[in-house]
């Protein structure tokens, strides 16, 4: 499927592998890409993924019953995620990672995209790419540059050059995908824009321009954290583009993200429930 129907660039476009996660013996969607999307599209944004995965992707059908464009680079096989659990630590293998994406794999139509997000699971996005997008909003989830993996797949910490993410504008990430975190913190903040460090129940840390914004939580039972982050980030970079305000953004993001841990498995939240759920955060926690 490698399809290109959008008279314009998009409103939003994920780059970044959609994928198969191992669960209980079975696939099931996996993906920053797919959570990105998937919430893009349900927030009423015309949207549109570049990625790469093979003929056995098992997952078209959801992303043309929501109306998201994609533009595929073929792969022999998708890529596979496999997460082990061992006395409460994840061991994370990956299996057949797609092909890498780079610049002149870009459909020239959508250098215009208003928003643009990064959505790295498997360092599968080329730093060139980053320079395409000088017109837009662009956010990154930067995990997938942080991950290396042996022959037999599995996955440990890699270290970037952080001079490389210059050209974004927000990044995001969890307190727990950077090693050496009090050292490595302030070369980032340096760097970027704007930084957004996701801490689970914690809350999230906001820096931007020397200055560090705290945000709670939504106070809700957590049943399952999956697809959370990815979310978190969408929400937030979709606010921020309309409002320029870091906690109405943070607010509208922790809003949705609290819809997705409250049930087991992924879930993409309705506007809706989004909304009334930020105007009680507002209320809660935004003076």
């Amino acid at each position: 499927m490698t399809t290109i129907n959008l008279p314009s660039a998009p409103e939003f476009l994920c780059i970044g592998f959609f994928c198969h996660d191992l669960h209980e013996g079975d696939y099931i969607l996996g993906g920053t890409a797919s959570y990105a999307s998937l919430m893009a599209s349900q927030l009423g944004k015309r949207t549109a993924v570049m990625t790469s995965v093979g003929n056995d992707f098992e997952y078209f059908e959801v992303f043309k019953n929501n109306n998201i464009e994609v533009f595929n680079k073929p792969a022999n096989k998708t890529t596979v995620f496999n997460n082990i659990y061992e006395n409460g630590n994840r061991i994370q293998f990956i299996y057949d990672p797609a092909e890498k994406l780079f610049l002149n794999d870009l459909p020239n139509q959508w250098r215009q995209s208003s928003i643009v997000k990064f959505c790295l699971i498997a360092d599968e996005v080329d730093f060139s790419l980053l320079n395409a997008f000088p017109n837009s909003l662009v956010g990154a989830t930067i995990q997938g540059w942080l991950r290396q993996w042996d022959e037999t797949g599995k996955i440990s910490p890699k270290k970037i050059n952080w001079e490389l993410l210059k050209p974004v504008d927000i990044i995001f990430f969890s307190d727990a995908d950077i090693e050496n975190l009090e050292t490595t913190l302030p070369e980032i903040i340096k760097t970027v824009k704007t930084v957004v460090m996701t801490k689970g129940a914690n809350g999230v840390s906001i820096f931007q321009q020397n200055n560090t914004f705290e945000f709670p939580s939504f106070p809700i039972n957590e049943v399952d954290p999956t697809g959370a982050g990815d979310i978190f980030a969408t929400a937030f970079l979709l606010h921020f583009y309309q409002t320029k305000n870091i906690a109405l953004s943070a607010a509208f993001a922790h809003a949705a993200a609290s819809l997705v841990v409250e049930e087991i498995g992924p879930k993409i939240p309705t506007k809706a429930q989004i909304e009334e759920r930020y105007d009680e955060y507002k209320r809660r926690f935004i003076n």
